[in-house]
């Protein structure tokens, strides 16, 4: 399974920090999916957990595929509220 992290830019939103537990883009519902391009088009960046690490996927509008420890999402992880609640 992929959890994505979105930080949503403040200009856009309210700032801050989310996530969708479980999204894969080729196995879930219409609805999960729009959730997914909304928070996608709405953020500064975004990152992918799944078992084989952490990856920045966009940054600041464009689209990036960086490696990063995953301490470097913790902070991330600990302000971030569910999407689907």
């Amino acid at each position: 399974m992929i959890d994505y992290y979105y930080e949503f830019d403040a200009e856009k939103s309210s700032g801050g920090y989310g996530f969708i537990r479980g999204f894969h883009p080729e196995d879930t519902t219409e609805e999960r999916s729009l959730l997914h391009s909304h928070c996608w088009t709405n953020s500064a960046r975004v990152w992918l957990e799944n078992a084989n690490g952490a990856v920045l996927v966009r940054d600041r509008g464009r689209e990036v595929h960086e490696r990063i420890n995953p301490r470097e999402l913790a902070w991330v992880k600990l302000q971030a509220r569910d999407m689907e609640q």
